[in-house]
Formats: structure tokens, sequence, C-alpha cells
């Protein structure tokens, strides 16, 4: 593999197994006239091609379509900055690669030098309004500013920063990564199969699906979709829709919706704590018979609901405005608080 400047292209190998037969020196007869070096090469590529288009593949070549890529000497943070279009990152890759395939137009790709002290920030309030809810319009958010610290992070020039400027934009991740920071901006973003801590902020739509690791979202007007999660996860919306399907792998949750819908598929607890903070909305609590849990909700002018089978929980609390029941004989505490939400307790489908 070629480095230029920390920069990996994925099919070089593969073009230069091909090159290394090496140009004739010389010249060459051919159909009894002389050929020079160039007119034999310009052949050789030309039957190449033909050979791939007629049969499978044998060889990559060198394209303007060649993945960007860099090389850091062990689990990298990875910095991502988005004007526009669609993010996806995935884990896969070998250990110390990150790469954006295709080489998408205008992407930007850098190392850089980790400072421990710099990624232990506080990241500051926000104020605005979001569109949408549960009630339509355009409703007033606050968001407090919270500190996020990567604990045992190491120093060291294993930084990886990308720039992108609106395109659809995939980025393949190692299997573990010390930290990964995402200011999506407008860009929906969809992470897949990460190990390692992560903090993404945006205003688009966020999907997690199986990520590990402590994690901090923040969308003011997109929905959030999360499917089997594992670690502790902190979700922010103003007006979007929280959507979450999760088991005993998921150790903590902090839920903060101030004007959108919260729907929690619970398939096993870790050992907590779950809160969940609504303003308007409607907060579903789907729960998988057999997990042992503590539940406590209340709603200061919503109703709270419960709907599962009497034989499923013990009640010690029942009031239009708050519930308190202990399921499987109790274990983690969910906290649900809102203020004109309505809150429903029922089982899993």
């Amino acid at each position: 593999m070629t480095q230029n400047t920390g920069f990996i292209r994925r099919s070089r190998p593969a073009h230069d197994g091909f090159m290394r037969c090496g140009p004739p020196r010389g010249t060459v007869r051919v159909d009894g006239r002389a050929r020079g070096p160039s007119t034999i090469m310009k052949r050789i590529n030309l039957l190449a091609l033909a050979l791939a288009a007629a049969a499978a593949p044998l060889c990559i070549v060198l394209s303007a379509k060649a993945d960007l890529a860099q090389q850091t000497g062990g689990p990298p943070v990875v910095t991502i900055r988005s004007q526009g279009g669609q993010i996806i990152v995935r884990s896969g890759e070998p250990d110390g690669i990150v790469r954006v395939p295709g080489n998408a137009p205008g992407v930007q790709m850098s190392h850089f030098n980790v400072n421990a002290q710099e990624i232990r920030m506080v990241f500051p309030g926000e104020r605005g309004q979001a569109g949408g809810g549960a009630h339509g319009g355009r409703h007033p958010y606050s968001f407090p500013s919270r500190p996020f610290n990567v604990p045992n992070l190491n120093e060291g020039p294993h930084g990886v920063a990308i720039v992108n400027p609106g395109n659809d934009l995939t980025v393949g991740v190692p299997n573990k990564t010390e930290a990964m920071f995402i200011n999506a901006g407008p860009s929906p973003v969809t992470m897949e199969q990460t190990h390692g801590p992560f903090v993404i902020f945006g205003q688009g739509d966020i999907a997690l699906h199986g990520v590990q690791g402590r994690g901090w979202v923040r969308t003011p007007a997109g929905n959030i979709e999360i499917t089997n999660p594992s670690g502790a996860l902190r979700l922010e919306t103003a007006t979007g829709r929280i959507v979450m399907h999760s088991g005993e792998a998921l150790g903590s949750a902090d839920i903060l919706s101030q004007n959108g819908d919260v729907e929690w598929t619970i398939n096993g607890v870790g050992g907590g704590p779950y809160r969940i903070r609504a303003g308007n909305g409607i907060v579903r609590l789907f729960v998988r018979p057999g997990i042992g849990v503590n539940i406590d909700a209340s709603s200061d002018m919503g109703t709270v609901v419960n709907n599962l089978d009497p034989g499923m929980a013990e009640v010690s609390l029942a009031r239009p405005h708050a519930l308190s029941l202990t399921i499987g004989g109790g274990g983690a505490e969910i906290t649900v608080h809102s203020l004109g939400a309505t809150i429903i307790v029922a089982p899993a489908p």
C-alpha cells in the first residue's frame, strides 16, 4: 500500500500489480511495424479493458473515483463536519483505517494531533425555534450547556478530520474508534455498528443501529431512531420523534423531548438509571414480559395510563397523573416526567 501525505488509495495496489510487467524497452515490431513503448501500453490497456468487460474483473484500474483514506497507528479520533447531503458511518475497515469510498467531490480529509484538553469540552447551551412536534407550528426550545469528556483519551497524531461541502457521504471506520464527533448541520446521519464514544449534533434525522459506546445526540427538529444500542445514551430533541428499541446492553439513558413523541420498546435493562423528560406529545413505554424493572411516571397536566396485564406488574400508585409499578420483581429504575404529555405503559408487541 502506498501513501501520499497520509492518503491511501484502494485501487493502487491492484494497479501496481497490473503494471509490474513494465513497458517494453526500445522498439517492438507488431504486424511488421515498429511500435514504441507508449503504443504498446495503449494496446495492453485496451486489451485489459476488453477482458474485464467480457469476463470476471482481472484488475482494478486507478481512476478518478479512487477512495480517500487515512491510516493511523491505532483507534482513531474522527471528526466530521458537513454542510449538506446524507452522512452514513459504518464500521468494518481494517484497524487504523478511515475511508471515504468513491472520493466524493469537494470532500477534504486530513490528519490532526489529538489534544486531550481540547477534546474535554463543554458544549454551549442552545436556544431557537423548531417546527413540527406534538401540536405542529413552531416552538421555542432551549438546551442547557453540558460537558462531554472522553476518559483515557490518548494524545498523538491519530486524529482524522473530514469536511463535507454538501454531498452524500459514506465514511468507513475501523471496528473500534477512540471517539467520534459529528457536526452534521442539515445532514441526516446514519451510524451503524460503531464501537466508541460519539457526539452527533445536527438539524436533521439521526439513526443509530447497533452502536456501542457512550453517546450524545442532539437535533432540534430531527427524528431520532435507535436499535440495539450498547453503553450510555443522552438524547435531546425539541420537536422530533424519538423511537428506540433496546435490550440490557443499554446501561443507562437520559432522554429529553421538549415537544415531540417518545416511543421506547424495552426488551431488557442494564444497571440504569433511565430517565425521560418530556414537554408535550405522547410517551409510550412498551415493556417486554419477563424483565425486572421499576417504573415511576408522572405528568403535571397530562394523564398516565397503565395498559399492562394485572398479572404482569405490581402497582403501588395509580392516579390520573402518576403511576408507580414493579415488573418482574423489580430492577433498574425508569423515571418519566412530563409537563403535559400523555404517558402510556403497555406490553411490547
